[in-house]
């Protein structure tokens, strides 16, 4: 669960701060839980609301943004055999951080533009522009990262 924390949470004590809130709202509601053998998927759940409370207090989305046309952004399928995931989630972090929410939103957590609209209180069209944008600088890293990697290989050898 710190892992989710993690992704929405700009440093440790971010990600702790979440974590803290999510863990007294588990057990503040513990005894209204009541869907046996789901436990982890109702922790999970409230991990994820804290997230995106925690989000919003930061006032990360101020402004809408228009959004025109998403393009699939490919990535050269060779990247993939160079980077580590850890690689991934570090160029993850590095995501402005309205982008960086909406992201893991709708990548990581299966949130529909429509469900992160509400939630944060955006419009569908900047919560697709933000996953756009997201896509677009990962991209623009993951290709940095190919780039340099072949440089390192060319040198060494």
């Amino acid at each position: 669960m710190i892992n989710i924390c993690y992704r929405y949470a700009p440093d440790a004590d971010g990600a702790g701060t979440i974590f803290n809130n999510a863990m007294l709202r588990v057990f503040k509601h513990i005894g209204g839980y009541t869907d046996e053998g789901r436990l982890m998927a109702w922790i999970k759940t409230i991990v994820i609301n804290c997230s995106i409370d925690f989000c919003k207090k930061r006032n990360l989305f101020k402004q809408s943004v228009p959004y025109f046309n998403e393009d699939d952004t490919l990535i050269d399928p060779q990247v993939f055999d160079k980077v580590s995931a850890k690689e991934i989630q570090q160029m993850m972090k590095r995501l402005p951080g309205s982008t960086a929410v909406v992201f893991n939103m709708f990548i990581y957590d299966g949130f529909t533009h429509k469900q992160i609209a509400t939630a944060l209180g955006i419009s569908e069209g900047t919560s697709k522009w933000h996953v756009s944008e997201g896509k677009r600088l990962l991209k623009t890293q993951l290709e940095n990262f190919f780039t340099t990697e072949i440089k390192k290989a060319n040198a060494a050898g």
